[in-house]
């Protein structure tokens, strides 16, 4: 059976995601600032653990649903935390005492520019506010969160969702193999948020619907800016639940990445392309 990952010729394998009661024997050990810094560990073969406290994001256990997200723990508290992601907090009182209480903390430098400036991702701490309230949550099934290559699955262990991790090209793939079967045009999202809750919460929230949809990631400015340095600035993500996955694998042999237009694609320098069109 034509499995999509060859048939896309990705450079990293799909990544198997799944709660766990406690981390497998083999998981790498790894306290991260970011939870990019796991998926793309996962991504070069390492089987990683995130739990409660385990990564310097204060967002990346609610990113994929570990606990609730609570802006009153950010420091600071919600206040800070909501101008954070707008307007940066160095222009009022409240932040400016938190701000020299992280720089003599030690805070990492990205951090202390974010705090101080914003990070600019919505115009005013309301529409945070507002945001913060709409986002997913699900009850967490176990103690941590698994991420591994797909292929490197034990006989009991069962994803809750697939992600792939793709360029243009595949992406475009991606969601014309998401739509095989599917009579409608609005099968993939793409909706705004942190990168952990596009990898967890947004698709996590997915698998409870009658029609589960495929959602796109990696549109994080944040995320691109810490995935860069492992993987390179060409990816984007798309995570489904694995039922979608078991679906989209089963139709690859009969769909368009055995005709001619893909197969030209993936395999045909750029240059030899021309002579078709």
């Amino acid at each position: 059976m034509l499995s999509i990952e060859n048939a896309l010729s990705l450079k990293y394998p799909p990544l198997a995601i799944f709660y766990a009661k406690e981390p497998p024997a083999e998981s790498k050990k790894l306290n991260p600032l970011c939870v990019m810094s796991l998926v793309a560990e996962a991504a070069k073969g390492a089987t990683v653990t995130l739990s409660k406290g385990s990564c310097g994001c204060p967002g990346a256990a609610s990113g994929f649903c570990l606990e609730r997200h609570d802006p009153d723990n950010f420091p600071g508290g919600r206040a800070c935390y909501f101008r954070f992601l707008s307007i940066g907090n160095k222009d009022w009182e409240q932040g400016r005492a938190v701000l020299e209480q992280l720089k003599a903390s030690g805070a990492p430098k990205i951090m202390i520019e974010e705090f101080s400036e914003g990070e600019g991702f919505l115009k005013t701490p309301e529409l945070v506010e507002a945001f913060t309230a709409s986002v997913p949550y699900l009850e967490p099934e176990g103690e941590c969160v698994v991420i591994k290559p797909l292929k490197s699955l034990q006989f009991t262990e069962k994803p809750k969702v697939v992600a792939f991790l793709a360029n243009p090209d595949q992406l475009s793939a991606l969601v014309g193999l998401v739509h095989f079967t599917h009579p409608h045009i609005d099968h993939v999202k793409i909706p705004f948020g942190a990168g952990c809750q596009c990898f967890g919460a947004y698709p996590f929230h997915e698998t409870e619907q009658s029609d589960p949809k495929a959602v796109i990631g990696l549109t994080d400015i944040s995320a691109r800016f810490y995935l860069d340095r492992f993987l390179g600035r060409d990816l984007l993500s798309l995570t489904v639940p694995f039922s979608l996955y078991r679906e989209m694998e089963s139709n690859a042999a009969e769909s368009f990445l055995t005709r001619f237009a893909w197969k030209s694609i993936i395999q045909t320098p750029r240059t030899e392309l021309e002579k078709y069109q």
